[in-house]
C-alpha cells in the first residue's frame, strides 16, 4: 500500500559499482532502463563511484528520480561498493551490473524468470563472436578459476541478480566480488548459471598488464583455500607436512643403511636435504596445528553453511492439540 508523501519502496534495486573501464553513463542508463521496463517493477538504480574517477561528475550528474550516486572517497574494492550500495537500500531483490555493456539488454528481464527455484542468477556471455585474443584471455581465466571447482564459466560477467538476504549472510573480501557465485553455492544458495548473449562492444580489443593476471591467478588460488580448506586448514599442511617428513625420512634411512655398509656420508649433500626435509615437514605441520587451534578459538560457533528447509512429521495427536490452541474445532 502507498502512503501519500512517501516514497514506496523499491521492488528491484540495480547496483552499478564504477572502478575503472566506463561506457557513456547517460547513455548506458537510459539502455538498461528501457531494458527492465518489461519487468513491470519499481526499479530503483544505485551507482557507487570514488569521488578520484574520472568519470565521478558525469555519474553524478544522472542523480534524480530513481536514480541515487553513492560517492566513496577513494577507489576501493568492489565488494566494499556493493556492501554499501546493498546496505542503502532496503528492496530485496538485487541486480548487480557492470558500468558498461556485457551482455545483449534485451535479455536482462528474462533473469527475472530464471531466479525462480534459484536463490541467484549469474550470467555467462557467449562467445562464439569474440575476437580471438579475448577469447584466449577468458579461456586463462577460465583455466585458473577451475582451481577452485567451480562449474561457473564467466566469473568475469557482473550480471547477476539475487536475493538481498544472500549477500549479507555471505563474507567477501575486497576482492572477491567476482567470486560471488562460488560463495553463494558453497553456502548452500541455489545459484543458476544462465547463458546469454554477449554485447557487440563488448567484442572490442581490451588490454591488461601483466599485473592483472598475476592478481587473477593469486585470487583464483586463495579461493581455493578458502573454499576447501578453511574449516580444515590442518588437511592441507598437515598432507604437505607429512609429504615432506615421509620423504626426509625415507632419504635418511637410505643414508644410515649405506653408513652402516661402509659408505661415507658426512660431506653428502643428501645428508643435508633429508634433515630439511624432515625439519620443515614438521613445520608446515605445525602451522596447520597452529590455524586449527585459531579457528577453534576465534571463530564464533555458528555455521557457515543456511538452512534450505524443515520437513517435520506432526502426529495426529499434535495437531489436534495446536488446533485446539488457535481456537479451530477439529
Amino acid at each position: 500500500m502507498n502512503v501519500p508523501g512517501v516514497r514506496p519502496l523499491p521492488e528491484l534495486t540495480v547496483v552499478i559499482c564504477v572502478t575503472d573501464r566506463v561506457d557513456e553513463p547517460k547513455q548506458l542508463l537510459d539502455i538498461y532502463q528501457k531494458a527492465l521496463e518489461p519487468l513491470g517493477k519499481s526499479v530503483e538504480y544505485i551507482y557507487i563511484v570514488a569521488e578520484t574517477h574520472p568519470r565521478v561528475s558525469d555519474i553524478t550528474a544522472l542523480s534524480g528520480a530513481g536514480v541515487r550516486v553513492i560517492h566513496m572517497p577513494h577507489l576501493c574494492g568492489e565488494t566494499s561498493m556493493l556492501r554499501e550500495a546493498i546496505g542503502a537500500t532496503k528492496s530485496e531483490l538485487v541486480m548487480t551490473l557492470p558500468p558498461y555493456l556485457q551482455v545483449e539488454p534485451d535479455i536482462l528481464a528474462s533473469l527475472a524468470a530464471e531466479l525462480e527455484g534459484s536463490d541467484m542468477v549469474a550470467a555467462s556471455r557467449i562467445r562464439v563472436k569474440d575476437s580471438l585474443l579475448n577469447r584466449a584471455r577468458a579461456s586463462a581465466f577460465r583455466s585458473a578459476n577451475r582451481l577452485t571447482g567451480t562449474r561457473f564459466d564467466d566469473l568475469g560477467c557482473r550480471v547477476r541478480l539475487f536475493a538481498r538476504s544472500l549477500f549479507d549472510r555471505l563474507v567477501l573480501q575486497d576482492e572477491q566480488a567476482g567470486y560471488l557465485p562460488i560463495f553463494a553455492e558453497h553456502a548452500g544458495y541455489r545459484v543458476k548459471q544462465v547463458k546469454v548473449p554477449q554485447a557487440d562492444l563488448d567484442r572490442r580489443h581490451r588490454s591488461y598488464n601483466l599485473r592483472i593476471y598475476f592478481a587473477g591467478l593469486l585470487d583464483a588460488i586463495s579461493i581455493t583455500f578458502l573454499i576447501r580448506f578453511l574449516q580444515k586448514p590442518f588437511r592441507l599442511f598437515g598432507s604437505i607436512g607429512a609429504a615432506l617428513f615421509a620423504s626426509g625420512s625415507v632419504l635418511a634411512a637410505i643414508l644410515i643403511i649405506q653408513r652402516f655398509l661402509g659408505q661415507s656420508i658426512a660431506e653428502r649433500p643428501a645428508l643435508l636435504l633429508s634433515v630439511l626435509l624432515i625439519v620443515l615437514g614438521i613445520q608446515v605441520a605445525a602451522v596447520g596445528l597452529i590455524a586449527e587451534v585459531i579457528l577453534f578459538t576465534r571463530l564464533p560457533a555458528s555455521s557457515i553453511y543456511r538452512v534450505r528447509r524443515i520437513i517435520e512429521h506432526v502426529s495426529e495427536a499434535q495437531d489436534k492439540e495446536m488446533a485446539s490452541h488457535a481456537g479451530i474445532q477439529p
